[in-house]
């Protein structure tokens, strides 16, 4: 048992930095002026949101999944999917968007 919970621990430590890092940078892309290709508030804006829902999948699909195993499945799927529908658009808008600006 009590290696089940140190591992357990380690990984949601691991998951929680990784989706800490995720959403700092998301929030540095949206906030924060940039040059270049990011200077279009299209490209930045999209890239900030799509850093900001990896960040909630990663912690949903990793942390959250370990830490409470008997969540009910459709407030998991709704969630996972919900975060997962606005990631894919904000990967399009940015991939469109920096095509666009970079010609």
């Amino acid at each position: 048992m009590h290696r089940r919970w140190l591992s357990i621990s380690l990984i949601v430590l691991i998951a929680g930095m990784w989706s800490l890092v995720l959403g700092v940078l998301g929030m540095w892309l949206l906030f924060e002026p940039h040059g270049g290709i990011l200077s279009s508030a299209w490209v930045s804006g999209s890239a900030g949101i799509f850093c900001l829902c990896a960040a909630q999948v990663v912690f949903l699909s990793i942390a959250a999944d370990r830490l409470f195993p008997a969540a009910s499945g459709r407030i998991r799927t709704a969630a996972q999917s919900g975060n997962l529908l606005i990631l894919a658009l904000s990967l399009g808008v940015l991939l469109s968007v920096s095509l666009f600006v970079s010609v």
